[in-house]
């Protein structure tokens, strides 16, 4: 397996040291399976999402629904001028290097309390696939990836890579042919690195954008192929307008939706705006930073550009030993409300599958929660109206210990020494439990925790109710209506007073009452 450099990236607000703190990571990845097939469309830049906003024609009930809300059919999904995206990290697909879920490396990387040298110390992982063993796996699996996307009202991977000798890019084959075989209006926004040396030219990216330029998978504008590089202030608005040059004298149109590190609450970066159609940056980690967005957002239209407001459930980091508090789901649910009354353009969940930071992908410790809660907010993004609801759902969040717990293992981090888990900034460490209720109509909501129970009367629509963490126990919920139960769930995370490792993630699950195949 291949090591891949990319950068450590931290939230915005962790902002003012950013270039200090930005490190070097390796990433190992999957085994190419196919060869990038060549052959696409620089006009001044233009809006990221040129049309007109309009409404998405109403879905009907399907057999079953596994979110509390109907989306609209298969062919409608993607006609809302407002776009919602995810950022796909490659080094961690479905499956890494082998379709044999007993063979694959991720059990090797869960739990090592080492990562020395760029080694993973995960504490979450996409849930194994359930297939046989095929010779189109990687495929495969990214035709999982793009219907549980789909499913949840994504338009689309923001996806990652280096130069065309990078494994990372190697995969873009595979996700294209994934995409056009699932959804053909499911599209792949380019996110290339970049050489960073002083004197440096453009000629990787132009290189790989000239390899892919006529796919139809990949996402465009009115003014051509949408580029969004991460931490693209690395290079002047000149080498970046001296790229858009070079595809366009080769008949290429493209524009720029930069994702900065931060760009100061949008009083920044003004050197930027006759080089970019949109601004975009990596975003907040905290609920109190949430303010911050629909600064952004007023700025970049003030400028005449649109605004890709950036969306995380949380960031915790074993590798390094920092986290930031996001109150259990707040920090998503409020980061997805902004982007909803700041009239953001689109929105950019902040990463889909990166493991060692930030995720909302299903998984084995949330299962399908977190995207199914965004989910909620998609639809009232793209929609322009709150999403109906046609079932109840129940949603919980919490850590599996106090985070003042007793521990008697500190991992190994990246320097070599040990990192136990600590906030560098914004929000102080929070312990509660959260129920996100999504009822069709009011309810009584109960959490229980051993003999502590708490009580909450919600009305119709998402309520969320949250209550100290007790430990020692594990937290169950209760829905009922008029003295009756009418759904249940029990967390499958006990929550420890003490442990070997600290495990500073949340924990997550729940959805509506029936189970529905995904």
């Amino acid at each position: 397996m291949r090591n891949i450099a990319s950068f450590l990236r931290p939230p915005t607000n962790d902002a003012a040291k950013a270039r200090t703190r930005i490190r070097k990571r390796t990433a190992a990845s999957a085994v190419a399976t196919a060869v990038v097939v060549a052959a696409a469309t620089m006009s001044a830049p233009a809006p990221l999402n040129a049309a007109t906003p309009t409404a998405t024609p109403t879905a009907t009930a399907t057999a079953c629904n596994p979110l509390p809300f109907n989306l609209p059919a298969p062919a409608n999904r993607h006609t809302s001028a407002k776009k919602a995206w995810a950022y796909y990290f490659p080094p961690f697909p479905l499956a890494v290097d082998s379709p044999d879920p007993t063979r694959d490396v991720y059990p090797r990387w869960m739990d090592t309390h080492n990562s020395i040298n760029g080694a993973y110390d995960l504490r979450d992982r996409p849930v194994a696939p359930q297939r046989a063993t095929q010779t189109t796996w990687r495929q495969a699996d990214f035709e999982k990836e793009v219907r549980q996307a789909v499913g949840a009202g994504l338009d689309g991977f923001i996806w990652e890579y280096n130069s065309s000798t990078d494994i990372r890019w190697q995969q873009l084959p595979a996700m294209l042919a994934a995409a056009k075989a699932v959804d053909p209006g499911f599209k792949i926004m380019l996110s290339p690195d970049f050489n960073t040396a002083a004197g440096s030219t453009s000629d990787s990216v132009y290189n790989n954008v000239m390899k892919v330029k006529d796919d139809s998978s990949i996402y465009r504008n009115s003014a051509g192929i949408v580029l969004a590089p991460f931490f693209p202030e690395r290079k002047t608005p000149a080498w970046w307008d001296g790229l858009r040059s070079r595809l366009a004298s080769s008949g290429v149109k493209s524009n720029l939706v930069p994702i900065f590190i931060s760009w100061g609450g949008g009083t920044q970066k003004t050197d930027w705006n006759n080089s970019v159609s949109g601004y975009s940056q990596w975003g907040t980690r905290t609920a109190s930073g949430v303010p911050t967005l629909a600064k952004e957002s007023a700025e970049a239209h003030r400028r005449g550009k649109t605004y890709m407001q950036p969306v995380a459930f949380e960031d915790s980091r074993s590798y390094d030993g920092r986290y930031w508090e996001s109150s259990n789901s707040s920090t998503l649910r409020d980061s997805l409300a902004s982007a909803v009354t700041s009239n953001a353009d689109s929105i950019a969940l902040i990463a889909w599958n990166d493991y060692t930071e930030s995720w909302v992908a299903p998984s084995k410790q949330r299962g399908y929660a977190v995207l199914d809660m965004a989910a909620y907010y998609i639809s009232w993004f793209k929609n322009g109206v709150k999403p109906a609801i046609t079932q109840d759902a129940l949603y919980w969040s919490h850590r599996s210990h106090p985070t003042n717990a007793p521990y008697s293992m500190t991992p190994i981090g990246r320097n070599g020494k040990p990192t136990p888990m600590y906030i560098p900034n914004g929000d102080a460490a929070k312990n509660e439990v959260e129920l996100v209720a999504v009822l069709k109509t009011p309810g009584r909501l109960t959490i229980t925790q051993g003999s502590n129970v708490k009580t909450m009367d919600a009305p119709a629509g998402l309520t969320s109710f949250k209550v100290p963490l007790v430990a020692g126990t594990t937290p169950s919920f209760k829905l009922a209506r008029s003295g009756a139960t009418v759904q249940t769930v029990t967390s499958n995370t006990p929550v420890r007073s003490s442990v070997a490792y600290q495990d500073m993630i949340y924990h997550a699950g729940g959805g509506v009452a029936g189970t529905c195949a995904r």
